[in-house]
C-alpha cells in the first residue's frame, strides 16, 4: 500500500508550515497504526532533519555521528534523546487534544529537557533566524525543540493542536489555523483529499443502489 506521508511532496505546502514541534513529532507517520513508520530511523537521519529545520548542534554537524565521517561519541546518547523526547512531546499533546490528564511521568521527562537548557543560541544565517548550539552537546538540539511544544501547550494556539482524522490510522498532528476550526485533516491535499474523494463515492454507490 503506498503511503500518504511522502514528505517530498507535502514539504512546500503542508509539513514546513507547521511548528517545530510538530514537525519534529510527525517523523513518526502512520501514528494510529499498530505498525508505525519511523522517519528518522539513525542518528544521521536525525542530524539531516535538524539541519533541514533550522536547528543545528555545532557549527560542523559532522563532527557528530560516525555516519557522517565524525568521532562524537554521544551520538548514539543524542538520538535516543531525541526520540525520547519526540514521543514525550506526543505523548502530551495528544492528551491535551483529547482533553485527558496527562500521565505524570511523561510531564516530568518533558520538565527535564526543559530544564536542561543546554547552549542553543539564537543565530542569523541565509536571511533567517535559526537555532545553533555554541558548544557541540548531545542535547542542544532538544531546546529549541522543548520551547516549540511548550509554545503549543500552554499559549494562545493550544486549543488549535489537532490530529488528523483519517480512517487510515495517519495520525499526523497540525495546528488548526482555520476559521470555523473544523479542519479535520493534517492535509487537503492529502488524506483531506482522500476522504472526500471517499465520500463522493460513496454517494454515488448509494445513488446507484437506490435507483
Amino acid at each position: 500500500m503506498g503511503s500518504p506521508h511522502n514528505l517530498k511532496k507535502r514539504q512546500p505546502t503542508d509539513v514546513a508550515k507547521e511548528d517545530l514541534a510538530i514537525r519534529f513529532v510527525n517523523t513518526v507517520a502512520w501514528r494510529l497504526r499498530q505498525a508505525t513508520e519511523e522517519r528518522l530511523p539513525t542518528s544521521a537521519a536525525l542530524l539531516d532533519w535538524l539541519d533541514e529545520n533550522g536547528v543545528r548542534i555545532s557549527n560542523d554537524a559532522a563532527e557528530l555521528t560516525r555516519g557522517r565521517g565524525g568521532h562524537f561519541q554521544g551520538a548514539q546518547t543524542a538520538y535516543a534523546s531525541a526520540i525520547a523526547l519526540r514521543e514525550t512531546i506526543y505523548a502530551l499533546l495528544v492528551a491535551q487534544i483529547r482533553n485527558v490528564s496527562p500521565v505524570a511521568d511523561h510531564v516530568q521527562a518533558f520538565n527535564r529537557f526543559l530544564h536542561h537548557r543546554p547552549a542553543a543560541l539564537l543565530e542569523w544565517r541565509a536571511g533567517k533566524f535559526g537555532w545553533n548550539g555554541s558548544h557541540p552537546n548531545e542535547l542542544d538540539f532538544c531546546t529549541p525543540i522543548a520551547i516549540s511544544a511548550a509554545e503549543l501547550m500552554t499559549g494562545p494556539r493550544a486549543g488549535r493542536v489537532k490530529q488528523c482524522a483519517d480512517d487510515r490510522g495517519c495520525g499526523w498532528l497540525f495546528i488548526d489555523e482555520s476559521r470555523a476550526q473544523n479542519r479535520r485533516w493534517c492535509s487537503m491535499g492529502d488524506c483531506g483529499n482522500r476522504a472526500k474523494a471517499s465520500r463522493h463515492y460513496a454517494r454515488i454507490r448509494e445513488t446507484r443502489t437506490g435507483n
